[in-house]
Parts: C-alpha cells; structure tokens; sequence
C-alpha cells in the first residue's frame, strides 16, 4: 500500500520457482552453489535449501500474490530472462491501467 503512490506506481514481479522436482533437477545439473561455507568452499543447494525455497515462494504468493502483476516461473533460465525481457520492453512502450487514487495521493 505504501509503495503506490503518485510519485511511485510499481509493477511487481513474482519469480517463483519451479515445482521441486525441476529445481533439484536444473540446480543440481547446473552445479549452482547455495554459497560457500566458512573456508570458502562452494556449498551446493540441500534438501533442505529446496524445501524451504518451494515453502518460502508458497507463502510470499498466498499473502502478497494480489500485489503481484506479473508471475515468471524461474523453471528454464533462458525463457525466464526472455519473459522478464519482454515484460520490461512492454512497460516501456505500452500504455497500462493505474487505480485512480493513485493519481490523486
């Protein structure tokens, strides 16, 4: 509420992750890290990291999905780069709806 204002109008997008299955799949065969432990060793995504990313996306999604004008699935990289691409692109060209009030804060 406090971010649509006159000087401010966001345009949210959610990158939720893809179904638990895929993200052990593409994460694992990608050998993409988590982070990296004390002695700087990369540390690859847990069971655990997988849970709780699927959990944590399930939560922001059920409080502040209609907040959300715009869902990209992160399941293939390269077609959700492409998609957030073409979302940008639009917001520059196009025209798009705003609630009134947000004219008038």
């Amino acid at each position: 509420k406090h971010l649509r204002t006159l000087e401010f109008k966001p345009y949210v997008i959610f990158i939720k992750p893809p179904s638990i299955e895929r993200l052990r799949e593409t994460r694992k065969n990608a050998k993409i890290i988590s982070s990296r432990d004390d002695q700087g060793a990369a540390k690859p995504f847990t069971e655990e990291d997988f849970q709780e990313m699927i959990k944590s996306a399930q939560i922001m999604e059920s409080q502040y999905g209609h907040l959300f004008d715009k869902i990209i699935i992160n399941d293939d990289l390269t077609v959700a780069f492409n998609e957030l691409k073409t979302t940008f692109d639009k917001l520059e060209t196009e025209t798009h709806w705003v609630p009134v009030s947000w004219l008038h804060s």
